[in-house]
């Protein structure tokens, strides 16, 4: 059986607002597993954004259990979380956020400055292969269509070998099309790599491609349902 790279019990994460305390999520289990892909659906406000922020080391919950990679992160402070995230997660978002003037290669090799890592070419090649870019590498963002824009997003993500890809609304800016090849690249990562991908989405077609959806609704899990495929 595939490896637990993330598991939560009992998670909860409450707000004040003034008097009233909000529970943006209040008690949640999940376990996410190597090579596996798990969507999260829910409206807004159901608690999907609480819940990603948590599962990625990005927030701590204020009650329960939570393990990212094996270790414990309940209670720990940001400096302690970034240090969990480091390299253990990749982050690909609604918002592609690519440096104009940098070519697709040197986009994708960025984190690498800010992990203080050098870069190889052949791993950046290896990664651009991988997303199918490998003639898009000197080419400026200008220059590339909306779905190569987020390839390049998730090679970005890719660069560090992380062991968790989190996806935030990935297709929210794609036509259909190119959203299904966005997904259908999920599916590859998930299955050559060994991936462990959590991805929200409003759109219930590509979240019902995941092997797990989840669905929240008031900060709880109200349904959960397995791949048919």
């Amino acid at each position: 059986m595939n490896e637990i790279m993330i598991e939560g019990r009992g998670l909860k994460r409450y707000y004040q607002r003034g008097s009233e305390t909000v529970k943006a999520l209040d008690g949640v289990d999940i376990a996410i597993r190597a090579g596996e892909i798990v969507s999260i659906l829910g409206p807004s406000g159901s608690g999907k954004t609480t819940l990603i922020n948590l599962l990625s080391g990005l927030d701590a919950p204020t009650e329960g259990k939570l393990v990212i990679g094996g270790k414990p992160v309940a209670g720990l402070s940001e400096d302690q979380l970034v240090e969990v995230r480091r390299g253990m997660l990749g982050f690909v978002f609604q918002q592609f956020s690519l440096l104009p003037t940098l070519t697709v290669a040197e986009n994708v090799e960025l984190p690498l400055l800010f992990l203080g890592l050098r870069a190889d070419p052949a791993r950046t090649r290896e990664i651009l292969a991988a997303v199918g870019l490998s003639e898009r590498a000197e080419h400026l963002p200008r220059e590339l269509s909306g779905g190569q824009m987020q390839r390049v997003a998730i090679a970005r993500a890719l660069i560090a070998g992380p062991k968790i890809l989190v996806a935030d609304e990935p297709t929210g800016n794609l036509d259909k099309a190119t959203g299904e090849s966005i997904i259908a690249l999920f599916k590859k990562l998930a299955a050559e790599e060994g991936l462990a991908i959590l991805l929200t989405t409003h759109n219930t077609v590509f979240g019902a491609e995941a092997d797990r959806a989840i669905t929240l609704e008031d900060g709880r899990i109200v349904k959960e349902e397995m791949a048919t495929m």
